[in-house]
């Protein structure tokens, strides 16, 4: 090769070196609250919008399928994303997205819940395993979100309230796409899921259990989409 091919191959190479994307990792941190507040197993009385007085004892759910749309029109879609969310498990709460390029975002997407095919997939371990108590059944599949708690509004024996919503079959799925704008040039991402915007629309003196899929599942999961936010 002589000397000129050399120079050209040198020059070429720099020059893909220097457009090569920059990679970066963007941390996701979960923050339950109720309004204001930073939500509080079992400690704290909150009262929601239909004057209901409420206790938290359990607040544990799926976001999956994690994708982080940028300004300049690409996307990072995040490889085997699924992530168990429980405020009792504090390193629960953080998602770190691994080798995401390093450009403005522009919008935060993700699922709630877990979707049919990972649901038929057979895969059952980690943030999957049902020893986490987040699956039914091979054919009701994974609860997509479960609170429970306490309210002298719930007639029921214990005054008890119980949702674990899920489904995945046709006409029973529950899962839910978020998508929320965000528009910032950062490696961090706070998301904030208030739970007194889902329940400010749910009356506990005539709903408090729901504990298979089906159509009110569905529509009880169109309210609690509504938590998600970011900062």
């Amino acid at each position: 090769m002589n000397k000129s091919l050399v120079f050209i191959s040198l020059v070429v190479s720099a020059l893909c070196l220097s457009f090569q994307q920059k990679m970066r990792d963007i941390s996701v941190s979960i923050q339950p609250t109720f309004k204001n507040e930073n939500l509080v197993l079992d400690k704290v009385k909150y009262v929601t919008g239909k004057n209901d007085t409420v206790t938290i004892s359990i607040l544990k759910f799926y976001i999956s399928d994690v994708e982080v749309a940028f300004e300049n029109g690409t996307s990072y879609k995040e490889p085997q994303s699924y992530h168990l969310i429980d405020l009792e498990n504090e390193k629960s709460l953080q998602i770190q997205l691994k080798n995401a390029p390093d450009l403005k975002i522009k919008q935060l997407t993700f699922n709630v819940g877990i979707d049919s095919t990972t649901n038929v997939s057979g895969n059952l371990e980690g943030d999957l395993d049902p020893a986490l108590g987040m699956y039914w059944a091979w054919n009701s599949g994974y609860i997509n979100m479960k609170l429970e708690g306490k309210s002298s509004s719930c007639k029921s024996v214990k005054k008890e309230f119980q949702f674990h919503i899920g489904g995945y079959l046709p006409k029973q799925n529950a899962l839910q796409r978020v998508v929320l704008d965000f528009h910032k040039n950062t490696t961090e991402i706070q998301l904030k899921v208030d739970i007194s915007k889902w329940l400010d629309e749910v009356a506990l003196k005539q709903t408090n259990s729901i504990m298979i899929s089906g159509n009110e599942a569905i529509a009880m999961s169109e309210l609690y989409k509504k938590m998600f936010s970011v900062e």
